[in-house]
């Protein structure tokens, strides 16, 4: 399922899982729900024994390739979803209130 053979193989504290990094997904785009683009999947943290996909490594920083620091963060893959309109993943996330909508 994509798994890299040499990547190390991680547990996430309390769990009692083995997760391996593979690129499934890499590249793929992020977007708000309102459409706005937030960064791109850098890979995704999988179950060793069952290849279900627990996390992806987001990079939210757009100077990513062209010198700038990274500002990656592991996201549950649940609030990931496929959405065609935008041609990549959109996190449900809840907007903050604005002034505007207190």
């Amino acid at each position: 399922m994509g798994t890299e053979p040499n990547s190390p193989a991680a547990s996430r504290p309390g769990s009692g899982r083995r997760l391996v990094t593979t690129d499934n997904a890499r590249g793929a785009p992020v977007y708000a729900p309102d459409g706005n683009r937030l960064g791109r999947v850098e890979g995704v943290m999988e179950d060793e024994a069952t290849g279900e996909i627990v996390y992806a490594i987001v990079n939210f920083s757009p100077g990513k390739g062209i010198g700038f620091e990274t500002d990656e963060y592991p996201v549950p893959w649940s609030l990931l979803r496929y959405n065609a309109r935008f041609g990549g993943y959109e996190l449900k996330i809840a907007s903050r209130p604005t002034a505007q909508t207190r």
